[in-house]
């Protein structure tokens, strides 16, 4: 998914970009309009737990951060080269439109294999704490 279509929305857990009729995210399962602890969504899914291996790289394209192969150039999912978006994330959809439940300001955490939605108003990021200028 490149593009933000009316009604597209956020995972509140794992920042996944989802289609309008999904009432749970696809990635994580997280229902639609919140709910449950976002953490047992976070660590608990098997998304999370997939073996990574020496040299398998995280994408660091917004909204992604699949596990791919070492041997991948481009990312399976999003199909993004390797280390394309790091340190210059892209919060515009491909209208230039801001992604539903963002703000002016909000960032993406540039740390490898992170990459999760942070408010503006933040100067680490909420899930690895790392700084805001990494």
């Amino acid at each position: 998914m490149s593009c933000w279509v009316g009604g597209d929305w956020m995972c509140g857990a794992c920042q996944h970009q989802n289609f309008k009729k999904r009432e749970a995210c696809q990635r994580c399962g997280y229902p639609k309009y919140g709910g449950p602890d976002v953490s047992t969504y976070l660590y608990n899914n098997s998304y999370n737990s997939a073996e990574v291996l020496a040299g398998d790289w995280y994408c660091s394209a917004m909204n992604c951060g699949v596990v791919n192969y070492a041997s991948r150039t481009n990312c399976y999912r999003c199909g993004s080269l390797k280390n394309d978006f790091v340190g210059n994330y892209n919060t515009m959809g491909c209208d230039g439109t801001v992604p539903p439940g963002w703000k002016t300001g909000d960032w993406i955490c540039t740390r490898y294999g992170c990459g999760v939605h942070n408010y503006a108003s933040r100067i680490e990021c909420f899930k690895c704490k790392t700084p805001r200028n990494f």
